[in-house]
């Protein structure tokens, strides 16, 4: 995507980069092996922009703090990737669909939640949050990451599947 500024004005044209008050599809069907990541990377750049007092975005009206609007977007996909990792608990195998369809409402379903969910789930992955595995029908099939895989111990705990029940 791309951002135009105009540094005399202070003006900033985020297109479907940042918007007020909703969030781009983040598609997991590109070139890049981590979307999400490259997605937050460009968030961050943008962000630094010195001397953007005013945000014209494609969508919604215009705004006028972009450092906070981008720690919001970032946020509320820090609290998406918290909550395919409940649902990973949950569901522990899963192939993107039935994540998918946990993550979106039902009015959502459909190729772009699958998308954006891949996305998701790509991320974490390569985190070493979630595993997967190709089925003997190609799908691939996600699952949380056992505790010793994961990259990043203070993201990773065990599912529930894997917990032994008291009984």
């Amino acid at each position: 995507h791309i951002c135009l500024f105009d540094p005399v004005h202070g003006t900033l044209l985020s297109g479907d980069h940042v918007l007020p008050t909703i969030t781009p599809h983040i598609s997991g069907m590109t070139p890049e092996p981590d979307s999400l990541a490259q997605f937050f990377s460009a968030l961050h750049r943008v962000a630094s922009i010195e001397g953007v007092t005013t945000v014209l975005p494609a969508h919604g009206l215009p705004f006028t703090d972009l450092p906070a609007r981008v720690d919001e977007i970032i946020e509320h996909h820090h609290e998406r990737l918290a909550l395919l990792m409940d649902i990973a608990d949950d569901l522990g195998d899963a192939d993107v669909r039935g994540y998918s369809h946990r993550l979106f409402r039902e009015r959502s379903w459909g190729p772009m939640a699958e998308s954006e969910t891949f996305a998701h789930l790509e991320h974490l992955r390569i985190q070493g949050r979630v595993t997967a595995e190709r089925d003997a029908d190609g799908m691939l099939r996600y699952r949380p990451a056992p505790v010793a895989v994961c990259s990043r111990l203070i993201a990773c705990r065990l599912p529930a599947w894997m917990i032994p029940s008291s009984h």
